[in-house]
């Protein structure tokens, strides 16, 4: 069993990266906002904090009532705070991940049972890492991260103007992205000067973001004094680059990019914010493993 773990993690890259201004910013203290009032069946009242990020109460185990979970596609496999672990008593065994600045050390474990509104999974593989930073900044608790490789087990829709995570058959329109093979993440590919890039499309995520060994020959330069990033596996220097263009599935967009000097990533080669996008819901084709980006 621990060598199956330490082969799946070898290859997991663990998103959830946000600049380190909107990371650190008060969330909204309204409740989700459903604009007919209800809350229709096989669906889940999420809250969107900062704009962007999305949080949902589920239930792990059979002992702790429900806690919240932040829901990211760009993160996989999905993560277990250390807290929430030693609460359950949960078997860990050490492990590496590859995460968005850095290398981290980890454990990985398998969670008896998560609930997530309709959405029931037994058995599941999680990374175990300590979520104290993610939970002070955002000053709630946070039990764990909840990538595509659970919530993709059924076909849903995240409804942001909604604030509604809805399961159940899903419409095609939209941006369609495949997933990669093993990790169940969605990846982009889109052409800034001609260029092919890979972009991992994050939910957790409030910039376009790109990794400078990869796309440095293709992006505009900026003189710009370093930012602070952050990510799962800690502080991350970026920088602002200058607007640029790029064309993806035939349409052209325009967006404002932060850099990660130095940084590679064998998959992909930066990050799309879904929201900083301007998308009001994603869609999940789980029998077709493909995610619609909708306006």
């Amino acid at each position: 069993m621990r060598r199956t773990f330490l082969q799946l993690v070898s290859l997991a890259v663990a998103g959830s990266w946000a600049a380190g201004a909107l990371l650190a910013a008060t969330p909204s203290r309204n409740g989700p906002k459903h604009l007919d009032g209800t809350i229709p069946a096989e669906s889940v009242p999420v809250h969107v904090l900062g704009g962007f990020l999305v949080v949902a109460q589920g239930q792990i185990g059979g002992g702790l009532p429900r806690q919240n979970f932040i829901l990211d596609t760009g993160t996989s496999p999905s993560i277990l705070n250390t807290r929430v672990a030693r609460q359950l008593g949960l078997a860990l065994a050490p492990a590496k991940v590859a995460a968005i600045g850095r290398d981290a050390e980890v454990a990985v474990t398998s969670v008896p049972r998560l609930r997530l509104g309709s959405l029931q999974v037994e058995a599941a593989t999680f990374l175990v890492t300590d979520l104290t930073d993610v939970e002070r900044a955002w000053n709630i608790p946070i039990a764990g991260i909840l990538g595509l490789d659970i919530l993709g087990k059924r076909s849903f829709r995240l409804d942001y103007e909604r604030a509604l995570l809805e399961f159940g058959e899903v419409s095609t329109e939209g941006i369609p992205i495949g997933l990669s093979e093993g990790l169940n993440l969605p990846i982009a590919e889109v052409r800034i000067n001609g260029k092919a890039l890979r972009l991992l499309v994050d939910t957790g995520s409030d910039h376009l973001v790109f990794f400078t060994k990869q796309a440095g020959a293709v992006l505009p330069e900026s003189s710009s004094a370093p930012l602070q990033g952050n990510s799962v596996a800690g502080g991350i220097p970026v920088r602002q680059a200058l607007p640029l263009e790029f064309e993806w599935s035939g349409r052209r967009f325009q967006q404002n990019a932060l850099v990660v000097p130095g940084r590679v990533e064998s998959l992909f080669d930066g990050l799309m914010s879904v929201r900083s996008m301007g998308f009001r819901s994603l869609a999940m084709d789980s029998r077709n493993r493909v995610v619609y980006l909708q306006k």
